[in-house]
């Protein structure tokens, strides 16, 4: 992490701070009024095989959400490319930070990305999702391990059945590139004490950068209804 910390200071040094106005993540605040989904957001997701590696920082699974799957905002479709987890939460809610948050990465045909975030807490049961994506945990001892879930099945999570905040902001990894459309769910999920634990086994270090400035950034928060 050391390594990373240093070339994420080189990368700062090198951009001026102006070009630097719409960074991730962001504290989300609970009070700002629903607007109805007119086609602001409608996501579908089956099931689909994952391939899960250990990649130093996180645990990257590649994995293309099922058979006529899609991310769609403002009427541009995004397709998903990869989740991976960030401990504790990038994204705070009224100043609050969570043990857990994952972000499923999407991009366009042009290859402009969408992320969908969402956070969780600690609970007692295990949660669905995960427990079929930590599967193979275990196996995964250094850099560069992987293995592969035949099906992952994220209709679990309930993508379409949250209010979300969206926002216009960045990769939260260098080189931090803007224009990156977020999106986060308002509703926070449960994963359990052993699943964090086992998941901290293999990745023995937090992987979250600070909040940074809204800039006079809009955040809205989008009433649920997977609206296409």
């Amino acid at each position: 992490m050391k390594c990373l910390a240093i070339f994420a200071t080189a990368v700062v040094a090198v951009i001026s701070g102006a070009e630097l106005k719409s960074q991730s993540p962001i504290d989300l605040s609970s009070s700002v009024k629903p607007i109805v989904n007119a086609g602001n957001f409608s996501v579908a997701v089956s099931a689909d095989k994952g391939v899960v590696l250990h990649d130093d920082h996180t645990i990257k699974t590649t994995w293309a959400a099922g058979p006529n799957s899609h991310l769609t905002l403002n009427g541009r479709t995004y397709n998903s490319i990869q989740f991976h987890p960030h401990v504790p939460s990038e994204h705070t809610i009224d100043g609050k930070k969570y043990p857990f948050e994952v972000h499923f990465v999407h991009a366009d045909k042009d290859k402009n990305l969408a992320v969908v975030g969402v956070l969780f807490e600690e609970g007692d049961k295990p949660h669905p999702f995960w427990a079929q994506v930590f599967q193979g945990l275990d196996g995964l001892t250094k850099p560069g391990d992987n293995y592969t879930v035949a099906s992952i099945d994220a209709t679990l999570l309930g993508l379409g059945e949250s209010d979300v905040w969206r926002y216009s902001g960045s990769l939260t990894t260098p080189p931090y590139t803007e224009g990156v459309e977020w999106t986060v769910l308002k509703t926070v999920q449960k994963i359990s004490k052993d699943q964090l634990a086992a998941y901290k086994k293999v990745i023995h270090h937090d992987y979250a950068r600070d909040v940074q400035p809204l800039n006079g950034r809009v955040v809205s928060l989008v009433a649920k209804g997977n609206k296409p």
